[in-house]
């Protein structure tokens, strides 16, 4: 029986180092982009981003992914964090995260772009998990979307990924994928990174087996 650290296993059967090139001219890769940071990311032009929320987060994704702990406290995490999202420079940045830090993310948010709100969110679809998205742009015409106000953030995630304009959409912490699988859905590119190859594997198997049923 595979234990719900493996994420259903798939990466015993895929091939999970080096790019992957997927459908709709989308790419992923399982790094760490602390240290490595792939080219194809900066196709981006908006970004959908769940980081770890705290340095207890942090820690917890890389005790899963089978690595050290990072030595760094959190804010120093999220400025190196920042510091991938200014080479990226997307014109639209999407980023959840919990209230213990949601101020700090919002004045960072706010020295990049002249328009930065937030939405209440859950995740899990249970109430009493709240969070937030903060959405960030220096477009007027498209500095808040009020229908995503009080959505499950796996919501919020589909909608943009369908409506939202777009040319690639990219995730530094894609985990089991919702920004792939939605874009996917969608017919749109996406780029994206995820820490654990366990994870990011749940994401390549859901899109290849949906493609081979399409084939058929």
């Amino acid at each position: 029986m595979v234990n719900k650290w493996e994420y259903g296993g798939h990466h015993h059967r895929l091939d999970m180092s080096g790019e992957i090139s997927l459908p709709n001219n989308s790419m992923v890769k399982a790094c760490d982009w602390l240290d490595d940071f792939p080219q194809f990311m900066l196709r981006a032009d908006t970004l959908f981003v769940d980081p770890p929320w705290n340095i207890g987060n942090v820690n917890t994704f890389y005790t899963k992914a089978d690595k050290g702990h990072v030595a760094l406290d959190f804010v120093g995490f999220s400025k190196r964090l920042f510091a991938r999202i200014d080479e990226i420079s997307p014109r639209f940045l999407f980023l959840e995260m919990g209230k213990e830090y949601l101020s700090w993310h919002l004045e960072q948010c706010k020295q990049r772009y002249k328009y930065v709100t937030f939405y209440n969110s859950t995740y899990y679809r249970k109430k009493q998990n709240r969070c937030y998205v903060i959405h960030a742009t220096d477009q007027f015409r498209r500095r808040r979307y009020s229908e995503l106000e009080d959505m499950d953030e796996a919501d919020i995630i589909a909608w943009i990924c369908s409506y939202h304009e777009y040319d690639c959409i990219g995730d530094l912490c894609m985990g089991l994928g919702l920004v792939g699988r939605h874009a996917y859905a969608a017919g749109r590119s996406f780029v994206g990174t995820e820490l654990n190859p366990k994870r990011l594997a749940s994401l390549v198997a859901h899109i290849l087996e949906a493609e081979q049923n399409d084939a058929k």
